[in-house]
């Protein structure tokens, strides 16, 4: 179901092949592409909440990356794993022995490659989960809210949400260089690139094209959100999804979406 959409540049005459994309998998989908230019732009109900599901995890470590600048924090503070630490889902840590001794930088690293959920809970101990709130209010996200640990029993409430138009704002900051300091957006990005679930954005790029990005998926709900680099196009791209039938087409939809846009902007 598509509510609003706009769009700039290229984009402008070719939106309806998007619709059509979309169409494929149902549901609700909430997406940005933004070149980096700042020529071309599409957005689908950009503003839209969805279920954050593992897209949260970037504007965590965001808010990690911009603690340990002010000093509040160091990447090498030691993390001792414990047996109550230890969660489902996504991740490796919960197969590792208790008392295993990790830093900051190495949960970081695992919460975004393989999506840790364990080690998300722990960067989120240590950061904080209002911190984390007031990072992204301070950074113009409007729409978007950490409200609980991941994969842990909670009172009924609010769940982790986020937009498109959040999530695209803090990744451009980061391709920009301008969200932090820019050397740690550099070292955040080059964790993104080394994301290993790459069967969504990626899925039908060409091998010249350079990912850094975030997948997030539970029940009913796809995600993909990152920063793509070509020869000819860079943009960041916001793959937003729930209420779907079957999550496998949404991560076609998602991986068309990606292709697409590349297309469609390298042609320019």
């Amino acid at each position: 179901m598509v509510n609003e959409f706009d769009a700039t540049g290229v984009f402008a005459e070719c939106r309806n092949q998007l619709t059509e994309i979309v169409e494929e998998a149902g549901g609700q989908w909430g997406i940005v592409i933004d070149a980096l230019d700042g020529k071309d732009s599409i957005r689908l109900d950009d503003e839209a909440p969805f279920t954050a599901a593992s897209v949260i995890k970037v504007p965590i470590m965001m808010a990690a990356f911009h603690q340990a600048r002010a000093g509040s924090l160091r990447l090498d503070d030691t993390i001792i794993l414990r047996k109550q630490d230890k969660v489902g889902g996504s991740g490796v840590l919960k197969e590792f022995h208790t008392g295993l001794q990790i830093t900051l930088l190495d949960a970081i690293n695992l919460m975004i490659v393989v999506s840790d959920n364990t080690a998300t809970n722990l960067v989120m101990d240590a950061v904080g989960r209002e911190t984390v709130n007031q990072y992204m209010e301070g950074k113009g996200c409007t729409g978007s809210r950490l409200e609980a640990h991941l994969m842990r029993p909670k009172p009924r409430g609010p769940w982790n949400k986020i937009t498109a138009k959040d999530m695209a704002l803090l990744i451009r900051g980061l391709a920009e260089r301008t969200v932090e300091n820019p050397g740690d957006c550099d070292s955040m990005l080059d964790i993104m690139k080394r994301q290993q679930y790459n069967e969504k954005l990626p899925r039908y790029l060409p091998k010249e094209a350079v990912c850094a990005h975030k997948t997030g998926e539970v029940r009913g709900v796809t995600h993909d959100a990152g920063i793509i680099t070509g020869p000819k196009a860079t943009f960041v791209i916001v793959c937003l999804s729930q209420d779907l039938e079957d999550t496998r087409v949404g991560i076609d939809v998602i991986g068309k979406t990606a292709k697409w846009a590349y297309d469609v902007l390298s042609a320019r």
